[in-house]
C-alpha cells in the first residue's frame, strides 16, 4: 500500500510540470518540445473508459476521436476538483472544455480512478458523460448509431463481439450484489429520523450502510442517510443534469419493461476527509431481448453523518441506445452546446491547458534557430 498522501503530491507536482511544459520554450537551447498527453505525462499500462467505444472497428478510431479537435480554435482547458485518496488510489473529477471552429464547445464532465505503484499511475479507469461525447465528437467523427445491446457489455468493446457475449464482467472488485427493488430508482427524500449506522463508525461505513439499505428496499429508512438540502447531481444534460428529471422517470422504460431481476454489483470505498467514492454496475434483461447493463460512479460529500451531495458519472449514450426510445424525455434530442454548462465540481482546486490532440496550430510549433 502507498502514502495517499504522498500519491496526491505526485500527481500535483507531474501536472504542474505538465503546465510548465504546455508551450515550446522561447529560450534559447531549450530542449525539443514534446507535448503533454491528457494524463499529464503519466502512461498507465492499463486505460479504461467505461462507455461504449465509438466504433466496433478499431481501425476507426483515429477517424472517430480526431475529426472534432482537429477544428478546434485553441487549447484544451481542464479544470479539477478536489482529490480523494485512499491506499494507492487518487480518484478525481474535472471539466474540459475544447471550443471549436464549428460554433460548438466540448465541455465534458469526468471522473477520474488512478491506481499509483513505484510512484506512477500505472491503471486509470474513466467515467465521462459519453452521450454529449457523441454529440459533439461524433458529428465530425462518423461515429456509428448504436443498437440497444442483447447481451453484458464488455470491456472496452461492444456487447456480443466475443465468445463469452453471455458473461457478465465487472472493472471493480465486487464487495456488495444484490437484487434491488425497481422502487429504488427513485429521487432521494431526506428523512429526520438518525441512519442505522453508528455515529462514530465513519463515512465508508455510512456508504456501505445506505447500500444495505437498499438492498432491503425500504425508501424510508434509505431517506436518513440523506440531509437536509440534499442535491444529486448526475452528469450530463437532460434528463440528467443538476436540474434532472425525477430518476422514476428517467428509468421508468426500465422498470416497465423488465424481464428478470434488477440486480447490482458496488466496488470497494474510497473515503477521504468528508468524501466517498464508490463504483456500481447494473444488469437487467429486457422484455423485447435487449440489455441494460450500465457502469456508474458516485462520490458522496458527507456533513454531520449524512449525505449531502451525491456525484453520479455514468454511460449516458448507454441510457439513450436503450431506454430513450421508450421514454417521453427521449423525443426531445440534446442540442450540441455552444457555451458551458453548470459545472460538476463543488469547487474547482486548479485549471491546465493542454495542446488540443489532432489540433494543429503555431502555438505549438517550436521556434526556429535564430540565425547566427
Amino acid at each position: 500500500m502507498s502514502d495517499p498522501e504522498k500519491n496526491k503530491r505526485l500527481l500535483r507536482e507531474q501536472r504542474e510540470w505538465s503546465q510548465r511544459h504546455a508551450l515550446p520554450s522561447s529560450l534559447p537551447g531549450a530542449a525539443p518540445f514534446e507535448r503533454p498527453n491528457p494524463l499529464s505525462g503519466f502512461n498507465p499500462a492499463s486505460i479504461m473508459v467505461c462507455v461504449d467505444p465509438p466504433s466496433d472497428n478499431p481501425d476507426n478510431f483515429m477517424a472517430a476521436a480526431g475529426g472534432f479537435p482537429s477544428q478546434a480554435l485553441g487549447p484544451t482547458f481542464l479544470s479539477y476538483g478536489p482529490m480523494i485518496a485512499e491506499g494507492d488510489v487518487v480518484v478525481e473529477e474535472f471539466e474540459s472544455f475544447m471550443f471549436g471552429a464549428d460554433g460548438t464547445l466540448y465541455n465534458n464532465q469526468y471522473c477520474w480512478l488512478q491506481r499509483f505503484a513505484d510512484d506512477q499511475v500505472v491503471e486509470m479507469r474513466e467515467y465521462n458523460d459519453s452521450h454529449h461525447a457523441w454529440l459533439i465528437f461524433g458529428r465530425h467523427g462518423g461515429w456509428e448509431d448504436l443498437d440497444p445491446p442483447t447481451s453484458p457489455r464488455r470491456r472496452n468493446r461492444h456487447a456480443g463481439d466475443d465468445g463469452a457475449s453471455d458473461e457478465r464482467e465487472t472493472v471493480f472488485e465486487v464487495v456488495d450484489e444484490f437484487e434491488l427493488d425497481p422502487r429504488m430508482l427513485a429521487d432521494e427524500v431526506p428523512s429526520a429520523d438518525a441512519p442505522p449506522v453508528p455515529a462514530d463508525a465513519g463515512n465508508a461505513a455510512l456508504v456501505r450502510g445506505l447500500r444495505h439499505a437498499r438492498a432491503a428496499g425500504d425508501p424510508a429508512v434509505v431517506g436518513t442517510f440523506f440531509g437536509e438540502g440534499y442535491r444529486h447531481f448526475i452528469a450530463g444534460e437532460r434528463p440528467f443534469g443538476w436540474d434532472h428529471l425525477p430518476i422514476e422517470e428517467i428509468y421508468a422504460p426500465l422498470v416497465e419493461h423488465l424481464a428478470s431481476p434488477l440486480t447490482v454489483r458496488y466496488g470497494p470505498t474510497i473515503a477521504d476527509g468528508d468524501l466517498v467514492f464508490e463504483e456500481m454496475d447494473i444488469l437487467a434483461e429486457l422484455d423485447d431481448g435487449t440489455v441494460y447493463n450500465n457502469w456508474h460512479c458516485f462520490v458522496h460529500h458527507v456533513r454531520d453523518g449524512r449525505i449531502i451531495q451525491t456525484r453520479e458519472y455514468l454511460d449516458t449514450r448507454h441510457v439513450w441506445a436503450v431506454l430513450a426510445r421508450w421514454a417521453d424525455w427521449g423525443t426531445t434530442p440534446v442540442q450540441p452546446r455552444s457555451t458551458p454548462r453548470r459545472s460538476n465540481l463543488p469547487a474547482i482546486h486548479s485549471t491546465s491547458q493542454i495542446p488540443t490532440m489532432f489540433c494543429e496550430m503555431e502555438r505549438w510549433d517550436p521556434f526556429d534557430t535564430p540565425a547566427r
